[in-house]
């Protein structure tokens, strides 16, 4: 089974609100599409779901009455940018179902605690490929918290053992510095030990980078190969889910 994580970078103009790629997800469906054999789809939620989901403190738990509109409309927004992707992928012929994180996950004190990963399983078994997002989900202790695709990715890696997790962003990988130095190219592969030196001074609202490179050994160390592509340049995608080589990094396990 192959998991692949569509990055909110990659599907969203991450500078402007609630505006979609429509060319690059109408592609990246077409690359989709022509793998056979069982997968899961994750997207991240840029423009649609972190801009709101900063604003009104969403990270941080319940803690104030003004948050209510705020879940809401993340809440809202992720589920149209969901549409916008299932149906793209309905059209380049590859049967998709729509598993919310919302409706499904509970987090306890900001960390998952409950998520039913067979409800992806059934799907598969019957030929359709679930797919889910980052969303709003409850908290016990805390009210609410934000499950991060990245947090989906890892729980559906472990569960359902995926053979191959793929991570589909907006750049050529992880780079030895960020920003990345002129001319300078990817890491081929990079492990735990390996330094990269952070600094950028925003992170997304569901964690810095640093945590996400963290979830990708986690993923690693189960035994599945994770890999990062550029989404943004057609064919990329289609030839790492084929096996073949593309400029990328690859993450090692411990």
């Amino acid at each position: 089974m192959i998991l692949i994580k569509l990055g909110g970078s990659v599907v969203t103009d991450k500078s402007k609100p609630m505006t979609s790629r429509p060319e690059v997800i109408d592609r990246l469906a077409m690359e989709l599409s022509k793998i056979p054999g069982p997968k899961i789809i994750i997207h991240g939620g840029g423009s649609f779901g972190h801009i709101k989901a900063k604003q009104y403190a969403l990270h941080t738990g319940f803690t104030d009455e003004s948050q209510r509109e705020g879940i809401c409309q993340v809440q809202n927004d992720m589920r149209a940018l969901n549409r916008l992707i299932e149906e793209s992928l309905r059209k380049a012929g590859v049967p998709v179902a729509s598993i919310p994180a919302g409706a499904i996950a509970t987090f306890d004190n900001g960390a998952l605690a409950s998520f039913p990963s067979d409800v992806f399983q059934h799907y598969l078994d019957i030929g359709i490929t679930p797919i889910s997002f980052g969303d709003v989900v409850m908290d016990r202790s805390r009210g609410i918290s934000i499950c991060s695709g990245d947090d989906i990715m890892l729980k559906l890696a472990a569960d359902l053992k995926a053979e191959i997790c793929i991570f589909v962003t907006a750049v050529d990988g992880i780079f030895p510095t960020y920003p990345p130095a002129e001319g300078q190219g990817p890491l081929p592969e990079i492990g735990r030990d390996d330094a990269v030196a952070f600094t950028v001074k925003d992170a997304d609202v569901t964690g810095s980078m640093q945590r996400k490179l963290k979830l990708m050994f986690d993923i690693a160390n189960l035994g599945t190969k994770v890999q990062i592509v550029n989404g943004l340049v057609p064919g990329r995608l289609a030839d790492a889910l084929s096996g073949k080589f593309v400029i990328g990094t690859v993450v090692r396990g411990d």
